[in-house]
């Protein structure tokens, strides 16, 4: 599965597996595509320091992922 945007690639990363996930967190690949793809360098960077903290279950580091993304790309109410 591929994303095309954000918003799309949270709603993936809610449906994906724990071992789908964990294996593109530890190649680098959110990090790498928030850099090449959506031409975030800030993003890139905060999804590079989750990728790096090995000790985070796959729900912990999908959350800070998110939480990242919305922080960066959601209108405060």
């Amino acid at each position: 599965l591929r994303a095309q945007n954000l918003m799309l690639f949270l709603q993936l990363a809610d449906g994906v597996d724990d071992d789908t996930w964990n294996y593109h967190l530890r190649k680098g690949d959110y990090s790498r595509w928030f850099r090449e793809k959506i031409k975030d360098e800030e993003l890139a960077r905060e999804a590079e320091r989750i990728e790096e903290e090995r000790k985070l279950s796959a729900s912990e580091s999908r959350e800070r992922i998110k939480e990242s993304i919305e922080h960066r790309y959601t209108r405060p109410e």
